[in-house]
């Protein structure tokens, strides 16, 4: 199988695509409750097929070190019951610890903007794997009140505005706003040189005529 699970990291995702095939196949019963054996023994021979199909399909969804775990569960209820006591809680867990670390996201001192929103496309990321589905609007929310200081005019610009933009628009935004920014203080940082410049070479000038005079003077 394409995808296997390979522990807590991808459980989440991987229980769902399980859950999706076995149902295609017929099967998820099997994984749902016990399914005893059928009294009815015209029924027997397509419930053991049925059973050795769902754990084939379990096992070949599994890294070989997960596969050990469950020796000695033989039906497919057990074996999902043993995955789901390993991993769910761990899973709930760093759920809880994902969310929290992009509520936390700001924007450092030295960060690019890039590099700000990057943090927030990862953690989604990180989030999207374990189930979790971050909203659209609440990623453009938290990446607004992760802004530093510098950006509370661009802040309440937005705020005002009457429907918060998409990820994307937010995106090219901020990181058009910052290149605007840049090219402004390079434009100022030029003009303060040469203003500087300017301001030496007069002093420099000022003294060559001050020592002119003073070699007249000499003369005399």
């Amino acid at each position: 199988m394409e995808y296997a699970i390979e522990g807590n990291s991808n459980y989440i995702a991987w229980k769902d695509r399980m859950e999706a095939v076995l149902d295609a196949n017929g099967l998820k019963e099997f994984i749902d409750a016990k399914v005893p054996k059928p009294t009815d023994a015209t029924q027997v021979e397509a419930w053991k097929k049925n059973t050795a199909n769902c754990r084939r399909i379990l096992l070949e969804g599994m890294k070989d070190h997960i596969v050990s775990s469950l020796h000695g569960n033989a039906s497919p209820y057990l074996m999902w019951k043993v995955l789901t006591d390993l991993f769910q809680s761990k899973s709930d867990q760093r759920k809880l610890a994902l969310k929290d670390k992009l509520r936390n996201i700001k924007c450092e001192k030295g960060d690019s903007m890039p590099k700000y929103l990057t943090k927030f496309t990862q953690c989604w990321d990180e989030l999207g794997s374990v189930g979790v589905i971050v909203d659209d609007e609440d990623l453009v929310s938290l990446a607004l009140l992760g802004l530093s200081k510098s950006w509370h005019s661009y802040q309440d610009s937005v705020n005002g505005w009457e429907k918060l933009p998409g990820w994307e628009r937010l995106w090219s935004d901020l990181v058009q706003e910052e290149i605007r920014w840049n090219t402004r203080d390079r434009s100022s940082s030029k003009a303060s040189d040469e203003e500087n410049c300017d301001l030496a070479a007069k002093a420099k000038n000022g003294k060559n005529k001050k020592a002119s005079h003073s070699d007249v003077k000499g003369k005399k």
